[in-house]
């Protein structure tokens, strides 16, 4: 799926209350609306959303200078009954392309 990524936010540390280590990452992209005119009003352009992805892919492109077109590669899956979809990896285009950092296999 091909967006323009705006920016990206990466958290990791431990929770004040929990004691417990966290890892956030998140993907802001602006995704083309379905341009529509009807009596009621009209719908064109973009609107911004967030996918969650894990960390260690926003760390492979944080360094970009945003904004950024990229390809995202998503699948869907069903947490607690509901569907979402997951970001397994995100890919520059154009520009940049090149300097993508790679991806860290877990151990």
């Amino acid at each position: 799926m091909k967006v323009t990524v705006i920016g990206v936010e990466r958290l990791e540390g431990i929770g004040k209350e929990s004691k417990k280590p966290f890892a956030i990452g998140k993907v802001f992209a602006a995704v083309k609306l379905e341009s529509s005119r009807s009596e009621t009003g009209l719908t064109k352009g973009s609107m911004g959303t967030e996918y969650r992805v894990e960390p260690e892919l926003v760390k492979r492109i944080e360094h970009l200078d945003f904004p950024v077109d990229a390809e995202l590669i998503v699948e869907d899956v069903m947490i607690f009954g509901k569907r979402e979809t997951k970001v397994l990896d995100v890919r520059p285009i154009g520009r940049a392309a090149a300097p993508v950092k790679p991806l860290q296999q877990a151990a």
